[in-house]
């Protein structure tokens, strides 16, 4: 019993922290995306259906993570594949033809997830969730997922700053990205400033519309805009703790976590922020819902601050434009300056809050 109360406790936390943060922010001022149009030249209106051969390769590429809700574990499933290939082909197939996106699969089950092992374990606000979703449906994503990044690279769609969701691309690369550019600004005697932007929920907080719009506004239309809408609504998620599962609760708003095709969305949500940081000269580079902006000047230049201040202030707008709570008490700005006997003093303000430096970077060894 006392499991059972708990599980909804973390059930409840979870809902409620999303929906405080979402009650902060005006109705979207986008319209609702049509489907049978496109802006784009050659729009995605439809999903290419696969053969029993492309199934069975995403089968058995795909990590055999096995979800509660699966009805048997997924190294299993992958091993007797070729006797289900035909039914298994038939449920994509279906769902990429008609734009629907099955009920079954909406399903998550979430498990609370200690932050660090220091904190107090009791308190439900020291815990994220860690969401675990179908095999199968995770197989479908898949099929998506392939065919919209390959539409977005041939339209030369993609964030070329962004490594969240790329082949061949990683933390590693989004790392070795600022570190290479930061180098070179030090090696022409430029100091330089690195913000690096925390977010609140941000996957969870994702308007709806708004990314249907910004789909819409890409060239991704008709019966695959649909599939989305299919995807993203209706959608319920349980937390399991300790052998008891708390009640259903509805997701309104969010991409989901632990999915597939999640940080590709994410990513298209946020591509147009990044036009408000190279507004202010700024640079940037993402990995997922992590953005990492850097400035690199001439040590005695005495705009910098207020330049800091006001692209700030214009990524807090779009945030709040687009849903997303900007965590100024967790956003970091490092100083990194031209050479050792230099100190830059920068205190930013922000929203009846300031930001200061929270060290100086000597070296990048």
């Amino acid at each position: 019993m006392l499991s059972d109360n708990k599980c909804n406790e973390f059930a409840n936390f979870f809902t409620n922290k999303t929906t405080t943060i979402s009650s902060q922010f005006s109705a979207p001022h986008t319209q609702e995306p049509r489907l049978t149009t496109s802006t784009a030249n050659v729009p995605l209106s439809s999903f290419s259906l696969l053969s029993e051969e492309e199934v069975s390769t995403l089968l058995l590429s795909s990590h055999p993570t096995t979800c509660p809700l699966d009805p048997i574990p997924s190294h299993l499933l992958q091993a007797i594949s070729p006797t289900l290939l035909p039914a298994l082909t038939h449920i994509i197939n279906s769902s990429l033809h008609t734009g629907t996106f099955p009920t079954a699969f909406k399903q998550a089950r979430v498990t609370p997830l200690l932050k660090k092992p220091t904190l107090n374990t009791p308190s439900v606000e020291n815990y994220r969730p860690i969401s675990l979703l179908p095999f199968i449906a995770k197989t479908l994503e898949r099929a998506v997922f392939n065919q919209v990044t390959s539409f977005l690279s041939q339209n030369n769609q993609l964030d070329v700053n962004q490594s969240g969701f790329k082949k061949g691309h990683s933390t590693e690369t989004a790392l070795l990205s600022v570190t290479e550019a930061l180098r070179i600004a030090k090696a022409a005697s430029k100091s330089s400033v690195l913000i690096l932007l925390d977010l609140s929920a941000a996957f969870d907080t994702v308007n709806h519309q708004i990314l249907m719009s910004s789909l819409s506004s890409l060239g991704i239309t008709g019966t695959s805009l649909r599939w989305f809408v299919g995807y993203l609504t209706g959608r319920s998620f349980r937390v399991a703790w300790r052998g008891e599962v708390s009640k259903a609760h509805q997701m309104t708003t969010g991409v989901p976590q632990g999915s597939v095709l999640g940080p590709l969305l994410f990513s298209i949500y946020t591509t147009s922020l990044g036009h408000i940081i190279q507004a202010h000269g700024f640079s940037y580079h993402c990995y997922a819902d992590d953005t990492q902006l850097f400035l690199s000047f001439q040590p005695d230049d005495p705009t910098v601050a207020p330049r800091i201040s006001s692209c700030l202030a214009d990524i807090s707008t779009w945030m709040k434009e687009h849903h997303l709570q900007l965590n100024l008490a967790k956003t970091e700005l490092l100083v990194l300056p031209a050479n050792p006997s230099l100190q830059h003093d920068f205190t930013i303000q922000l929203e009846s809050s300031s930001i200061t430096p929270s060290r100086s970077v000597r070296n990048l060894e």
